[in-house]
């Protein structure tokens, strides 16, 4: 007799029915748990001892848990299952059709963060249009960000794409020649003055080779509120480079700027962004991007050469002026090798860049590509070559 059906007290306790249970409930509770969690936690349960309730608890956790905020309904929830006591159910709809064979899946979706909901508006009649509300915001935030990790397959291709960055960065020869013992091109204007006190005699040939360029990669993140689901994509991906290379650069920005350079070599992804969160206070507020650049012109000249290549990630919603926009990146594109502007907007059926930002800074920048996606982000490699 299992340990479910001892405690359950029948021998025909179905261990199986009452884990599934247990997963609608934390689907009801707004967990994005599905058929192929489900048999995922079915698996593990024949790999764990299940008399166990600390492995029993890790092991779900692990495959059901994608977000820190669902802790508390999970540990809840988990102590009704290890104590076999009645599952909360999702009360019914007064619409619902009760010859519905999806068995109401159509409604499987995920419950809204606190975190994404706006703020109290007094002068807000309808709570949906201020959520809905676009644009860009002057309102300077102090809220840190919690960013979740991704999906397995999703890091897999960023560290793919990762890979090839950091091959497209290599170092390459570059005009100026430098001395070398063993390899490059004679150099004889140095042999006649290293041989001068052998009368003359060619003993020692030194060498000449080109010295190696190392390029550049330059990155600032618009973290304002308009681009809060899409910046953790792009901070992802500069971290795997930035753990292989010294060459990189990292700046976030929306009302303030600040250099997180040196937390994105933390060892782990997710103590990166702990330091980054906690070092950032302005997540989610409005966006200057014209005082970002500003910023990065007057205060690290010594990053900006023709090596450098930097990319801008910002949907275009600036609260700025658009002129100065325009002139400080002309004043950083006369200086870098090129400049990208990564639109997470760009590529929608009906996006077209408007704005007086775009409009301000697209005759100066080498390149508008989309981000809005791990295929968008493909293309980057070649961007730096």
């Amino acid at each position: 007799m299992t340990p479910a059906s001892a405690r359950a007290g029948g021998a025909d306790y179905d261990f199986t029915a009452h884990l599934t249970r247990f997963c609608r409930a934390l689907r009801a509770s707004g967990l994005l748990i599905g058929p192929p969690e489900v048999a995922d936690t079915l698996r593990a349960m024949t790999a764990v001892d299940v008399m166990d309730r600390g492995r029993v608890y890790w092991a779900l956790r692990t495959l059901l848990l994608s977000r820190r905020d669902e802790l508390p309904i999970y540990d809840a929830l988990f102590e009704r299952f290890w104590n076999f006591e009645p599952m909360p159910t999702r009360a019914a709809r007064p619409d619902a059709d009760d010859g519905d064979p999806a068995g109401g899946a159509k409604d499987f979706r995920r419950a809204p963060r606190l975190g994404t909901l706006p703020r109290e508006d007094a002068g807000a009649e309808n709570t949906l249009v201020q959520m809905l509300r676009s644009g860009a915001s002057a309102r300077h935030s102090r809220s840190s960000r919690d960013l979740a990790a991704l999906r397995a397959d999703e890091l897999a291709q960023l560290q793919t794409i990762a890979a090839r960055m950091l091959r497209a960065m290599a170092a390459r020869p570059g005009r100026r020649r430098k001395r070398h013992r063993r390899k490059g091109v004679p150099d004889l204007r140095a042999a006649f003055r290293v041989n001068i006190g052998a009368g003359g005699e060619i003993l020692s040939l030194p060498r000449k080779r080109r010295a190696p360029r190392a390029p550049r990669l330059l990155v600032m993140l618009d973290v304002s509120g308009s681009m809060d689901r899409h910046v953790e994509l792009l901070l992802q991906l500069v971290f795997a480079v930035a753990q292989h290379t010294n060459r990189v650069e990292a700046f976030v920005f929306s009302t303030a700027t600040r250099r997180v350079t040196r937390e994105l070599g933390a060892p782990t992804f997710a103590d990166a962004m702990a330091r980054i969160s906690a070092a950032v206070a302005d997540w989610s507020g409005g966006t200057r991007i014209g005082e970002a650049l500003a910023h990065v012109n007057a205060q690290r000249d010594a990053m900006l050469s023709r090596h450098t290549t930097a990319f801008l990630l910002s949907d275009g919603w600036d609260a700025g002026d658009p002129e100065r926009l325009g002139l400080e990146i002309r004043r950083m594109r006369r200086r870098i090798h090129r400049f990208v502007w990564l639109n997470p907007l760009l590529g929608g059926a009906d996006y077209e860049p408007r704005t007086r930002s775009l409009a301000a800074a697209l005759p100066h920048v080498d390149c508008h590509a989309s981000a809005r996606n791990i295929e968008a982000l493909k293309r980057l490699p070649s961007l730096l070559r």
